[in-house]
Order: C-alpha cells, then structure tokens, then sequence
C-alpha cells in the first residue's frame, strides 16, 4: 500500500466440514502438529491466550513497521499464524481461537492509533481469510506434502495463500465502500499485495515444522549448514537491497544454491528471514517504491520479493522429492536383493552367456561356496559332466527359443566331491526386441528318500535324547492333556504312563506351593491361554505315587508351529536335595551352630518388626541380656565339652520358660539375649525375668557332676529404656554388667538417669 495511513489487517482460519481435525489419519502421530494439538486438547485456556498473543504481536509488528512517516504497510504474516493455529486446534476450540486472534489483532491496531470503527471493520475480512485457507489445505490435503513435492507446493500457494487474499481483499474493499470508512481502492490493492506476500513466505515454514517430527525438525534446524545459510541469505538481501541494482536476483542466488544441499525445512526458514528483511527495509523507505500512476501499481511492491522468493522453494522441494526417491529406490533394490539372497529357496541367475549373476544364499549354503567363488562364473562349472553335457545340449537352448523350462533333472557337483540331485524350472526375462536378458533358475532338492531318511533319524535321535535325559520331559496338546512323558517323569511321579496319558497336566500331577502346601493352578492351561510362557521357571512340590514328594523347578513353555500353539512341553528339574540344603544353610545362617538358638542376625530382625509392632499398639516390650555367673569355671573344670553341654541346657532351659512369641538367642560365649515382643507391664517382665534365673540356677547334671552356676540379667523395657533397637539392646547390656557388679545372680531392670533441675 502508498498511502501513510496503513490499512490493519487481520489473521485467517478453516471453514467447511471436509476432514475432521480431531481424527486426522493423515498427521503422524510424532509430527510437531499432533503434539501441539495434544497440549491444545490439555490446556484450551493457554490456547487462548496464546493465539491472543501471538496475533498482537504480529499485528503489532506490520503496524510499527508501517508508522514509519512517509511509508507503505508492511508485509502482513498474521494471517499465517492463524492458519496455523486452525490447523493445529481441534475444531471445537476454533471460535475461541477465532475470537482471540481477532481480539488480538485489534488490539494491535488501537495500540497504533487506528480508528476504533475501521480495525472492527477490518477484523472480519483477516478471519475469513483464515478460514478459507484452512478449508481449501484440508480439502486439498497437499499442505503436509509441499516439502518435498513441487506440485503440492504450487497447489499449497494457491490454496493457503493466493485465493484466501483474494477473498479477503474483494471483503475488506467491499466493507470499506458499504460504510465510506475509506478508500476502498488504495486499500484492496495494498491489502492484496502485503497480504498474499507475507503468507506465501511464511506459509512453507509454517507447514514444513507442522509435519515434521521432533528428531527431524531438530537434526535440520541444529546444522550449521542452515544457520550459514540463513546469515548468508539475509546478508545478500541487506547488501542488495541498500547497494546493488536488481537486488532481487542476487537475491535469489544463495538460496538457491542452499535448495540443492540442505532440506526444505533450512530453505523455507531462510526465504521467511529474508522476506522479513526485505519487507523492513521497505516499510522503513531504505529500498523506495517503484513511480506510481495507478492504483494497481501497488502491486509492484512486493510481488517481486515474491517472484524472487518462490523459484527456490520450489527447487528445494524437487529436490526433496529427487533425494527421497533416490532413497526409495536404493530401499527398493536393497530389499530385492535381501528377498532374493534370503529366500529359503535354491535359486540363481545368470546373464545371456549363462554366467552367475546372482545367487541366493541357501544356494551357497548347499554348495558349500561363497559369493566371491560363484559370481561372474559359469553354471556349467556347478554342475555334473552328465548334467553339463544335458545343460548345454537340452536346456539351455529350450530355455532361449521357449522362455521357460520346469522340472528337469540335474545334478549339481560340490565343492568336495559330493553331488545333490535337484529339479530344475527356469523363465527368462526379454528386453523390448525380443532379446534375452538374463534366465531366473529355482532348484529344488529331490533326494526325498535321504530326506525321508534323515527326517527317520531325527525322529529316532529326538526320542532317545529325550528318554536319556536327566530332567523329565512332558508334553501337552492343545488341550492341555498329557501326551507324553519320557522314563525319568514316570519315575519322579510313580505313576505308570497309561494313567497319566490323556489327563490335564495340573490334575495329574498334584502340584502344590513348596511352603505352604496348597494347590496351584495349572500352568500348561495358562500358557495356551496366553500362547507364551507364561511364568519364570518356578519350584513347586510334587506327591510321589508311592509316598513322599519332590521339589522340581518347573519350565513351561509352548511349541509353536506355523504361528499356531500345538501343545506345551514342560521340564521338571529335581532340585529336592538342593532345596533341603538350602533351607538348611539359611538356617545356620540365622541360628547359632550349637544351642540352635537364633543368632544376632536373627534377634536383631526380630527385634525390629517386635519395636514397629509395640510402637503402633502402645504396648510394652522387653529385651533381657542374661550372663551366666560360674561359667568359666565350669569350663576350666570339666573341659569345653561340658561347657557347651552346660550351654545347650541353659537355652533349654530358656525355650521352657518362654512362649512361641517370645525370642531366646545366644550372642556367643555364656550370653543369651531374650526378647518379650508382648508383655502388659514391666512388673510382667520382671516375673519371666525372675522365672528364667530361677530355672538358670537349677543344677546341671555334667559329666557325672551335679554343677551349679548363676545367672546376672538385666532389663530393658520399651519405651521407658529406648526407643529404638541399639537402644534398648546398649541398656540391657549396661542393666546385666550393673548386676554383676552389685553381686551377680539377680536381675535388674535398667533405669533413665534422672534429669537434674536447671541452677
């Protein structure tokens, strides 16, 4: 636009009904589009402000540049941002988008001094312009293609760009006239040029990071490559512009060249920087508008800039689409060559001499040969001198005159000597004239009586493998009935075969929890439900027919054939005698080796779930440490045996007088600790005390000696002596040496030192 008094313009959205947004198929779910769309679904109040936002500062931007005295409007990008907006939001949050945008775009023009009347006018024609080209993408559906496809590029600038502006210029003129808030003319022509201008080079950015994904947005935008592209391409448009005649065609020549070595992503990026360059230094007067005579000529503002700003591109998209079928194509030939080389069948090709063009690698596996030693040579070098001579005489020249031969018999000879029979078929492909190309050749080995032979073996070799192996092996069908079980299953059951043939696995073979005892369900059922393996080997117990049971570790898993579930095979590995040495080592671990009292470990376990259990109920709890008086001399006396048997009496003696809740350990030596979990009171405590001294100071019966020996014990109750265990373990170790000192033989209970009052 000519004119100082610049026209607001406003931003656009979609119309119609053609794809519903909120279900779009064509958007990957990784794309920046579906994310935003995710976050928009999450926080619509954001998205409010956001697009409020967004349109005052683009607004903003055009009204500021266009302030500028004696100066033309700027290039209008708003609209851009409200067709991003449409394109992102689910279709139930477009009129509030709708209503910010325009909210913002106002805004924006009052910020600037417009007239109040005019902008409000002026607000619709943006809105509509939005929603047009919203709805003519999304019918089109080429906007997530234009990257890397030239004519979705064309068909993207026709549809998002030029019509939408358009219609908005027809609108706004049509307004204008109807109310005479102004000249109609001066502002459909500048209105046309800014607004098909700004979204035309803002519109292939915009689009290209809707579509891309998060990795490949960040791969193309982090390359220095395109940063260097970006500061070259706007310090050309700078240089052109201020010093150069004809600027727009140096404009155009680092963009290109950027076109033919980075992605579209880099190059649509770089032409926005520089259409907003360029668009400053003209609203600002740095690059003065061309003479005018018409109205129409406002045209020639801009519309260069675009001209310019298209080729590229254009050419960057072709290029996209030229690197992308390159790839396609070496995907293509790759997999072909992998599906030829990998098939599970004996094929070659040969060109028109008949040498070795391609192999397929169970040919190579059969032949015993390498690529290496096989391409580039003659078939008749693989073959017997019988088969060569029948090759060259028969089947070669069937195959040229006739173009296909099935099912001749050959013999192919071995690296080693060895010879495999195979039947031949072969087709041959022809060029335009007729001519052949080179013959496609599938071998198929035909030694099916070896074959027979062989499969009897492995069928005899399976069956022995598994009658002499140590663990027992037991199959299912389908059903989950018992089809097989070889000699060591039968022996770890008991149970002759034709009882348990036929039977659901779990109900013949009883097995239940290795502790507990109870049944459990039946694994072999629960794997052809889930057709996987449904547990980690597990031990259980099983009930031998003759008495007794078993610990096994049981592995389940299905057999498959063709992707179908055709039964289950599952190993039972004895581990009865590893299990009883197991629990035996955990129980040594935890008790001590000659009283089989629990050991510190063990108390001190115990001693912490006793303390969770009295603090939650309030209740008392008592830690006794108990040293027996005499001990010593008992052992210097009578030897270390009778010590220890004087040991293992005492903590008979302990179990005697304590309950099943209660604790009784030996910390080593002549030290036994007892734990009271749950007592009423301390004056309880202090009755089993007294019990277990007067049971301590019964005589012994040693060696044909009666002995006698004391015992010192002190008490620790909670909480009254500690709160936790070192604490109450520390007080009734410091109660049992008080009783020492004060004469042995008695018990006493720890007390808090009093608290002396402050001076």
């Amino acid at each position: 636009m000519s004119s100082t008094e610049p026209v607001p313009l406003l931003s656009p959205t979609a119309m119609g009904e053609p794809i519903d947004v909120d279900i779009d198929p064509a958007a990957p779910e990784r794309s920046l589009e579906a994310q935003l769309r995710l976050l928009a679904v999450q926080h619509p109040w954001l998205t409010v402000l956001v697009a409020a936002l967004g349109a005052w500062f683009w607004s903003s931007m055009a009204m500021w540049l266009s302030r500028f005295p004696g100066q033309v409007a700027a290039i209008w990008y708003t609209n851009v941002w409200g067709l991003a907006l449409l394109l992102v939001l689910p279709r139930r949050q477009w009129p509030g988008a709708l209503l910010a945008t325009g909210v913002g775009i106002l805004g924006a023009n009052l910020a600037y001094g417009d007239d109040l009347a005019l902008a409000a006018l002026l607000v619709l024609p943006n809105l509509v312009e939005m929603l047009l080209a919203v709805w003519l993408l999304q019918r089109g559906g080429d906007h997530r293609r234009l990257h890397h496809d030239p004519g979705a590029m064309l068909q993207v600038m026709l549809r998002g760009s030029l019509l939408p502006a358009l219609l908005g210029t027809a609108l706004a003129a049509v307004l204008v006239e109807l109310t005479g808030l102004g000249p109609p003319g001066q502002i459909a022509w500048g209105w046309l040029d800014s607004s098909a201008v700004g979204s035309a080079t803002l519109l292939p950015i915009t689009l290209a990071l809707l579509a891309s994904d998060g990795d490949t947005l960040g791969d193309q935008l982090l390359d220095g490559r395109a940063a260097a592209l970006a500061l070259i391409s706007v310090g050309v448009a700078l240089l052109a512009i201020l010093l150069l005649p004809f600027p727009y065609v140096y404009m155009v020549l680092p963009l290109a060249l950027g076109a033919m070595r980075l992605g579209f992503v880099a190059v649509a990026a770089a032409v926005a920087l520089v259409s907003l360059t360029v668009g400053t230094l003209i609203a600002q007067g740095l690059f003065p508008a061309p003479p005018q005579t018409a109205q129409w000529q406002q045209l020639l503002l801009y519309t260069p800039l675009l001209a310019a700003l298209m080729p590229p591109l254009l050419l960057a998209a072709s290029a996209e689409q030229v690197r992308r079928q390159t790839v396609a194509l070496a995907r293509s030939r790759e997999r072909y060559r992998s599906l030829y080389e990998r098939t599970p069948a004996m094929m070659v090709s040969v060109d028109r001499a008949g040498r070795l063009i391609g192999v397929s690698r169970l040919w190579l596996e059969r032949m015993g040969l390498s690529q290496e030693d096989t391409l580039g040579r003659r078939l008749d070098d693989f073959l017997t001198e019988p088969a060569r001579l029948l090759a060259s005489l028969q089947v070669w020249p069937t195959l040229l005159t006739a173009g296909r031969c099935r099912d001749v018999e050959l013999q192919l000879a071995r690296h080693d000597g060895q010879s495999i029979d195979v039947l031949v078929s072969a087709s041959t492909d022809r060029s335009s004239d007729g001519r052949v190309l080179r013959a496609h050749i599938v071998l198929e080995d035909i030694t099916r009586k070896r074959l027979a032979e062989q499969l009897a073996a492995e069928h005899l070799r399976s069956k022995v493998t598994l009658e002499s192996i140590a663990d027992a092996v037991i199959t299912s069908d389908a059903r989950g009935r018992i089809t097989y079980l070889n000699p060591v299953a039968l022996t770890l059951l008991g149970q002759p075969e034709a009882v348990l043939l036929g039977r659901p696995y779990g109900e013949a073979l009883g097995r239940r929890h290795i502790d507990e005892g109870d049944p459990l369900p039946d694994p072999v059922a629960l794997c052809l439900q889930q057709r996987r393996r449904p547990l980690a080997p597990q031990r259980v117990r099983l009930a031998h027919a003759g008495g007794g049971d078993h610990v096994v570790q049981e592995s389940v898993s299905p057999m498959l054939a063709e992707g179908q579930v055709i039964g289950v095979v599952t190993v039972l590995h004895d581990v009865t005698e590893a299990h009883a040495l197991a629990l035996q080592l955990a129980h040594r671990a935890q008790h001590d080796a000659l009283t089989g009292l629990p050991n510190r470990l063990l108390l001190h376990d115990r001693l912490v779930q006793a303390l969770q259990m009295a603090r939650r109920q309030r209740r008392v709890l008592a830690l006794m440490f108990i040293d027996l008086d005499g001990f010593k001399g008992v052992n210097d006396r009578l030897g270390h045996a009778s010590g220890d048997a004087l040991l293992c009496q005492v903590a008979g003696r302990l179990l005697e007088q304590l309950r099943a809740s209660d604790t009784a350990c030996r910390l080593g030596g002549d030290e036994f600790v007892v734990l009271l979990p749950q007592v009423e009171s301390v004056i309880d405590a202090g009755r089993v005390a007294h019990n277990l001294l007067e049971a301590i100071s019964r005589p012994y019966a040693l060696a044909g000696t009666v002995v006698q020996v004391g015992a010192s014990i002190g008490v620790a109750c909670h909480p009254e002596a500690g709160y936790d265990e070192s604490a109450l373990m520390r007080n009734a170790d410091s109660a049992m040496y008080e009783a020492k000192q004060r004469g042995r033989n008695r018990v006493l209970f720890f007390t808090p030192p009093a608290t002396l009052p402050a001076p």
